[in-house]
């Protein structure tokens, strides 16, 4: 059986130069590279100048102990991600809380079996490795502009993040779905502003809010006389966009005949205006957005299915705002600085009760309820002062009804954990299989997809 060669360098500090040479033996067998320092000054010294992945960090030395080479290796960090693992004795319970505190982010105690130690330094690096990954990613997409209206530390958007890169670059089509208000047209216009279809023209149509005549003339255009009012020939929005990009915003309440006409455009990159019979040519990239789910939209038979499966080439699900209630105070720091700059006032911020009322609330309608209230708040705050909880709207204030109704322990919120948590087991017990996953929980791929996406899985 071969063994597996670990990467990664680590920087070991111990007082004993017996107890380095048995690590850097155990360490190096199986491919890491390790450099070692047997005093806190030293270590300091080193870090900087190499540069380690994860500091394996004895807790008795004398002169500067492994608490304090541990809060200046911190500090030393800055925005990077360096764990370290502090080394004790196994009658130190106590050294294993102060470790924590100055910063440790793992221990293990003495005397300790090879695998034991292995283990914990594998499963640290990889969440350096994460850490960075999603560091890297959010810095890129930081540069694409447009994403600040869905930022958010949450797994569920470190998963769309992760995404964005490839569906921004390749010019297929993408499905959006999520609760109205999580951000669905925004994401939509963020792709096509950093896509290779920047170039040409954005429209967007809500297929809900027209009749199916009135939406096919809208999407495919009409010629003169076609229908009653059709004074001129009139191009249609697939014509407008072409070498740009459509919306297609809540599909899932078209017509069956107008899905036969969009299937066609997927299929053929062609669209027949109103009245006539000859093809047309278009090139525009289509984004679907929807609240609904299309999947059992398409099992009752509301739904094409060809023309769902030619939507879904990238499909991305955008969670509600109670689901990554982490993400709130982000957003909301966000749209007050927005509109601090565009209605020309100002304030010092919210204060801790506000922002805790904030990050309580459900937020039916989402971001778009958080941008509206937010911009309400700095209204009602006075000069240069704070917003405070009183000048919320009365449903998100403590002893509201509305807020703890909607805010603790509600059905929906409750089913959703249960559900995270079976696919989360599940998750494990199949090791990432998606197939076996799907089968066992009796969903199809895409609705797992969709989950996993939604409750930060990977």
């Amino acid at each position: 059986m071969t063994e597996t060669t670990e990467s990664g360098r680590i920087l070991v500090v111990d007082d004993r130069p017996s107890n380095i040479k048995t690590l850097q033996m155990r360490l190096a067998a199986v491919g890491y590279d390790v450099v070692a320092a047997t005093n806190g000054p030293d270590a300091l010294g080193l870090a900087q100048e190499v540069d380690p992945d994860l500091v394996l960090l004895d807790v008795m030395m004398p002169g500067m102990d492994g608490y304090e080479v541990c809060r200046r290796l911190k500090q030393q960090q800055g925005e990077d991600f360096v764990p370290v693992i502090m080394v004790t004795a196994r009658s130190e319970t106590e050294a294993v809380v102060e470790g924590l505190e100055a910063g440790a982010d793992e221990y293990v105690t003495k005397p300790f079996e090879p695998l034991e130690l292995l283990a914990r330094v594998k499963s640290m690096l990889r969440i350096r490795r994460m850490y960075r990954e999603n560091h890297n990613l959010r810095q890129e997409i930081a540069q694409l502009g447009g994403f600040d209206q869905i930022a958010g530390n949450s797994p569920a958007m470190a998963a769309i993040y992760r995404m964005l890169p490839q569906v921004i670059e390749r010019a297929t089509t993408v499905l959006l779905t999520g609760e109205t208000g999580t951000g669905k047209e925004t994401l939509a216009r963020c792709i096509h502003h950093n896509g290779p279809s920047r170039s040409g023209r954005f429209v967007a149509v809500n297929c809900g809010a027209l009749s199916e005549g009135l939406l096919e003339s809208e999407l495919f255009g009409h010629r003169k006389g076609s229908f009653t009012g059709a004074t001129e020939d009139r191009a249609g929005l697939f014509e407008a966009a072409d070498g740009g990009t459509v919306l297609l915003d809540e599909i899932g309440d078209t017509s069956p005949g107008l899905q036969v006409k969009l299937l066609r455009v997927l299929q053929e990159g062609e669209v027949i205006r109103v009245g006539e019979t000859e093809p047309r040519k278009t090139n525009a990239r289509v984004i679907a957005a929807t609240h609904r789910d299309l999947e059992a939209e398409v099992k009752e038979g509301r739904f094409r299915q060809d023309l769902y499966y030619r939507l879904s080439v990238f499909p991305i699900a955008l969670p509600p705002l109670r689901q990554r209630r982490e993400d709130i105070p982000v957003l909301a720091d966000h749209f007050l600085q927005q509109r601090v700059t565009e209605l020309g006032l100002s304030t010092s911020g919210f204060t801790p009760e506000a922002m805790d009322a904030l990050s309580r609330f459900d937020w039916p309608g989402n971001v778009r309820e958080l941008e509206n209230e937010i911009q309400r708040a700095l209204v009602m705050a006075p000069a240069d002062g704070a917003i405070g909880v009183e000048m919320l709207s009365e449903r998100l204030r403590p002893g509201s009804g509305a807020t703890s109704r909607e805010s603790t322990g509600t059905l929906r919120e409750g089913i959703a954990a249960v559900e995270r948590e079976m696919i989360a087991a599940a998750f494990v017990k199949f090791e990432g299989n998606k197939s076996r996953i799907a089968k066992h929980l009796s969903i199809s791929r895409w609705t797992l997809q969709q989950k996993l996406q939604l409750y930060g899985i990977s």
